[in-house]
């Protein structure tokens, strides 16, 4: 059955090694911009195997202004994530003083005096709090001399693909983005919600007008061109994203290339041999395949980062180091939904299209957790076919005490209430926003709720109509609608 179904079968040993000896190695955008959320050591790892392989490297143009566009940005919320645990590290010892003091210990008669541990304290932190400066000084600056992109520069020199002539090249290539997408053929159709927002819907460059919901598609549609001239039989395709419309998964796992995509770049660009990894299976089997010597730290750095993305970015954030293990063993990754009734089940496919990691609860509150830029944003689900009589009853209210930031110690930097309601019901809400906006403030100040989002369900998935966010500083914004 092989020859027919080609597409369902990993490789052979004989063909990894084929892939190592000979293939094309095309990188994805996410794993240029990882280099800078990597410890030094892991990122001289990765950059040692790529500069052994630099004969064989080629990124699609897309990728490369992708990687462009997004630096800076990376760079900047790298430096924002360790001046957060800097200033976390700083207030750290005058809060548990404070809340000691309170305490009493030494007039309690226990023979415990207090001072001498906070003073053992007070000097560790400060070891820390000198651990956190070194680390934010050794950082990438927005401004400074930019290492990692000069040496990205060297790497592939020569080997980046072209740009679309105009716009009528570039229209004509994803041409049939919107049927493809709508039918669910990869890549790219999980990203149709970049769409959602106009601002950033689309960006310029070089006079030619981008819409970003079809970067994924425009990267694969250079690669097929570029194999169209220049054959190569084996091809190896590096990526971060994990998302459906690049990966096949069965019973929870990632087994390989989503098929249409071997298909495609077979027919195509007539490629015999076709696979894909993701930053540390690459390294990984770059020790196995190609005789690296890339340390088993360095893979698990390349790992971490690959698989939480950029909100723990430096292995000293002690959110990292020290509670991510637990946090794993209350949520798991999202696959098939099971045991969800049918609007938690909506609620998170559309969290899922989103594109970022989707985690679910095993047990507790919240329902979901989505890791992101600022830390974990916890999803609370409720059903109400009346919307106003729920917002004013007392039901939600008992609900939402168990609704916390805090999961098996992990702590939940966001917590937003999603309020799914019948679709007949919809027109209702947009007489909501002052009710909205009341209970808002109450149970940002009560439960911690930092947004309500209320929505329905659209062929089995979240559709948001109405939000609201409220600031603990006391502002608030107003409803946004959808």
């Amino acid at each position: 059955m092989r020859p027919s179904f080609y597409d369902y079968y990993s490789p052979s040993d004989d063909q990894y090694k084929q892939l190592w000896e000979e293939a094309l190695i095309v990188l994805d955008t996410n794993v240029l911009l990882n280099l800078y959320r990597l410890p030094t050591a892991a990122r001289d790892d990765l950059f040692g195997v790529l500069e052994s392989l630099k004969a064989r490297l080629w990124i699609p143009h897309q990728v490369a202004l992708e990687f462009q566009r997004r630096r800076l940005s990376v760079i900047a919320k790298e430096r924002k994530s360790v001046e957060e645990v800097l200033k976390l590290a700083s207030s750290l010892v005058d809060g548990i003083k404070s809340k000691v003091e309170k305490l009493e210990i030494d007039k309690r008669g226990l023979g415990i005096s207090s001072e001498p541990l906070l003073d053992e304290l007070e000097q560790a932190n400060q070891k820390l709090l000198e651990a956190i400066k070194a680390t934010h000084s050794a950082q990438q600056d927005i401004s400074g001399d930019d290492n990692v992109r000069s040496r990205l520069d060297d790497l592939f020199e020569g080997r980046v693909g072209e740009k679309p002539n105009d716009q009528a090249a570039l229209d004509a290539m994803i041409s049939d983005g919107e049927e493809r997408y709508k039918e669910k053929i990869p890549p790219g159709f999980a990203d149709v919600e970049k769409e959602k927002n106009p601002n950033e819907a689309v960006f310029i460059f070089d006079r030619i007008k981008f819409q970003r919901k079809f970067g994924d598609l425009i990267l694969w549609k250079q690669l097929l061109e570029k194999l169209k001239t220049e054959k190569s039989e084996a091809v190896l395709f590096i990526t971060g994203d994990r998302k459906e419309d690049w990966w096949r998964r069965e019973e929870g796992q990632t087994v390989g290339p989503h098929p249409e995509l071997v298909r495609e770049i077979e027919r195509e660009g007539g490629v015999k041999l076709f696979w894909m990894y993701t930053s540390h299976q690459f390294v990984e089997h770059a020790n196995l395949y190609f005789r690296a010597r890339v340390s088993s730290e360095s893979v698990n750095e390349i790992k971490q980062i690959a698989s939480v993305g950029p909100v723990f970015s430096e292995s000293i954030d002690p959110f990292t180091v020290k509670s991510f293990d637990s946090m794993n063993q209350s949520i798991v990754e999202i696959h098939d939904f099971g045991g969800l009734n049918e609007i938690k089940r909506g609620v998170g496919r559309w969290l899922q299209k989103m594109g970022r990691p989707v985690r679910r609860a095993v047990k507790g509150s919240p329902d979901f957790v989505v890791i992101e830029e600022t830390g974990l944003h916890g999803y609370e689900v409720r059903y109400s076919a009346d919307i106003a009589g729920y917002l004013k009853g007392r039901r939600i209210r008992s609900g939402l005490s168990v609704a916390n930031r805090i999961l098996n110690n992990v702590e939940i930097s966001k917590l937003t209430l999603v309020i799914v309601t019948d679709e007949d019901r919809v027109q209702s809400i947009y007489k909501l926003d002052d009710l909205v906006m009341k209970v808002a403030a109450e149970f940002s100040q009560k439960y911690e709720v930092d947004a309500i989002l209320i929505g329905y369900l659209d062929d089995g998935v979240f559709s948001p109509v109405m939000e609201y966010e409220y600031n603990f500083n006391g502002d608030n914004d107003e409803g946004d609608f959808y």
